[in-house]
């Protein structure tokens, strides 16, 4: 198995060596394992616990519930990212109480994705249509404003 050092993760993840640091100071990435000499080695699965951990702070998720949520994953997955299936309730170091908060902000999460899924894909589409080949066209700030809120397919 490969192993990444602090700098190898932060760089596949395209963020600083201190952002994983910081991470791992707040104990939201934990090592896989440490050197006699002391550094920091992650095993693959810490890239994915790293983006989910970046995903998660963009949407607004609080970092004790991202610690919780990369705590529940770490439990029932192996160092390379497997899904253990011989995972028991004895395994998840978190009581009843904070997976059922990591529950309802995980649907606070999910609904507000699905609400959003339709318009951000037609504006993406919108934008596609704008910015590809040829050359970029000036935009009428009224025009653009009126396609994103309605999309051109609504009209």
């Amino acid at each position: 198995m490969t192993f990444y050092t602090t700098a190898e993760l932060a760089r596949e993840a395209g963020v600083t060596r201190r952002t994983v640091m910081h991470y791992a100071e707040l104990g939201l990435l934990t090592p896989d394992q440490v050197t006699a000499s002391g550094r920091a080695l992650y095993g693959p699965y810490a890239l994915r616990l790293l983006r989910d951990v970046l995903d998660l702070r963009a949407l607004g998720v609080p970092l004790d519930e991202v610690r919780d949520m990369v705590t529940l994953r770490r439990a029932t997955h192996t160092v390379g990212g497997t899904y253990r299936r011989d995972w028991t309730r004895a395994d998840i170091p978190l009581t009843d109480e904070r997976l059922r908060v990591l529950h309802a902000r995980l649907r606070l999460l999910q609904e507000a994705y699905a609400r959003q899924a339709e318009g951000l894909a037609r504006f993406d589409r919108w934008l596609t249509k704008r910015f590809t080949g040829g050359e970029v066209e000036a935009l009428d700030p009224e025009t653009l404003d009126r396609e994103a809120l309605d999309g051109p397919e609504d009209r």
